[in-house]
């Protein structure tokens, strides 16, 4: 071997190393979150825009996130091509995907699925496959796994869908799959019983209901849109056990419970509408005490309003700040599920009884408010069924319409809150400076940071501050809550600085 092809030998050598290199790199970071989520295709299912719509958890990218054979988000090296001809009506579509089969049973990353779409914009064509609702079960999806003892296993899809980005509804329950250069196809098959598994070969199988056309289809790894939960940041509660002694800490505002009869001298307004008790026991509720007695929410069948009540800074603190961080446990009781509507939860706001809430345009001269929020249930059969997604419901300068924005805390499901345990959550807001969209929110569930916008604009006017923590409770806009719902609420903080969970 001449030096000239020694030294191509030698840099093909590199280049392999450097590509094995960045393989175990990636596939490593995605060994973090080894556990398989379910791929959802019911009504509240799968979308364009969401991994599951029911819960709010959101793609990172529209129409899908996925992984390539080198571990590439959004890459574009596929496991496994195959090209179908606009003539291959009835024809059974085969990808080898043994490599990634074998990482999945190896438990090297999460099982999330297979995505199926085109790249190359010089092929327009569309496949239109048969999905695992086809009549004829030969039709239905399949995947074969063979093993090194010779076994052969015939898997059914457990869930299958398409994302098409003209419309916002989930396609899951049609009998038809579509991959092509504006639809993707998504799989998953259950591969719990082949953990660990000796993997020979792996094939995909797809049949051809119509085809549009000629195309080229790729499989890639569905990289599911949840995060692995950070370490939870600690604050300045972290210095007090159970919050004794917080009220008196430099950076503290306000610190109360409601272990006394006389908790409601600490807050500026309780309204006579509020369903509220004071309450150390309600087992039929699945309640436990956080510390000592909590405040037990009652939204009552028929009614919207749970609790409305205030901390106004200027009555309190003689002057409203410009920023602001508030902290409160939350605990959703065994009866929260709010299948039809969503509502409002505590939050931070400045509406001065002019504008930002009930419809209440702001207009940066009047008022706002950010209050927190929930949403409906996730329906029955969706995998987070039993948790309740929250967020924000803002009333902001260039809000969409004039009943508020939604901002869901997605932060990959991470802001999916389990009914009967108790979470810390916090939410900072800081004010625009005037005329600019500068204004600061943030929230934290459990000392992890689950939403942040930077560019917020509620005032044009320096008048427009920061009012009063908002503890407000309330089902829907006009609908009324169909059944009684309670939650509880305790250990509530307002501060300068980040507060965080309460010291252990």
């Amino acid at each position: 071997m001449d030096s000239r092809h020694a030294a191509q030998e030698v840099n093909r050598s590199r280049t392999r190393q450097v590509v094995r290199a960045a393989l175990v790199f990636a596939l490593g970071a995605l060994a973090c979150r080894a556990q398989p989520s379910p791929l959802y295709d019911g009504a509240d299912g799968a979308t364009c825009a969401h991994f599951n719509t029911g819960a709010l958890i959101a793609w990172h990218h529209r129409q899908g996130d996925w992984r390539d054979r080198y571990g590439d988000a959004q890459g574009e090296k596929a496991f496994s091509n195959a090209s179908v001809q606009a003539s291959d009506a009835g024809r059974v579509v085969q990808w080898d995907v043994t490599d990634l089969v074998r990482q999945w049973v190896e438990g090297r990353f999460a099982n999330d699925g297979f995505l199926v779409t085109a790249f190359s914009a010089r092929e327009r064509g569309a496949v239109v496959f048969h999905s695992r609702e086809a009549a004829d079960l030969s039709q239905r999806p399949a995947l074969v796994v063979e093993l090194a003892d010779g076994a052969s296993h015939h898997l059914s899809a457990s869930a299958d869908t398409t994302l098409d980005c003209t419309t916002f509804a989930s396609l899951g329950s049609r009998s038809a799959l579509t991959a092509g250069l504006e639809h993707r196809t998504l799989l998953q098959f259950d591969l719990s019983d082949f953990a660990n598994a000796n993997v020979a070969r792996a094939t995909l199988e797809l049949t051809v209901q119509k085809p549009y056309g000629d195309a080229t289809l790729g499989v890639f790894a569905v990289d599911a849109p949840l995060a692995v939960p950070a370490d939870a940041q600690t604050g300045l509660a972290a210095r007090y056990r159970a919050d004794r002694g917080i009220a008196k800490d430099p950076a503290v505002l306000m610190a109360t419970g409601f272990d006394t009869p006389s908790w409601r001298e600490a807050w500026s307004y309780v309204s006579a509408r509020s369903s509220i008790e004071r309450v150390t026991r309600a087992p039929a509720l699945g309640f436990e005490p956080l510390d000592g007695a909590a405040l037990m929410v009652k939204i009552p069948a028929a009614e919207n309003l749970g609790v409305d009540m205030g901390y106004r800074l200027a009555d309190k603190q003689r002057a409203e700040p410009e920023e602001i961080y508030f902290r409160y446990y939350l605990r959703l009781s065994s009866d929260w599920m709010p299948t039809l509507d969503g509502g409002k939860l505590p939050g931070i706001s400045a509406t001065y009884g002019q504008a930002g809430w009930g419809g209440r345009r702001t207009d940066g001269s009047r008022g706002w408010s950010m209050r927190g929020s929930f949403y409906p249930t996730p329906q029955p059969g969706n995998p987070y069924h039993a948790r309740s997604p929250i967020g924000t419901y803002a009333y902001h300068v260039d809000m969409k319409d004039d009943t508020g924005d939604a901002w869901p805390w997605s932060s990959g499901g991470q802001a999916l809150l389990e009914r009967n345990r108790w979470y810390c959550i916090e939410q900072y807001f800081k004010i625009n400076r005037i005329g600019q969209r500068d204004g600061v929110l943030r929230a934290w569930i459990d000392g992890r940071l689950v939403f942040e916008r930077m560019d917020v604009r509620v005032r044009d006017v320096s008048s427009i501050r920061i009012e009063q923590i908002w503890m407000n409770v309330y089902f829907g806009g006009r609908q009324p809550s169909p059944t009684d719902l309670h939650l509880f609420i305790d250990n509530v903080v307002v501060a300068r600085r980040y507060i965080g969970p309460m010291g252990r």
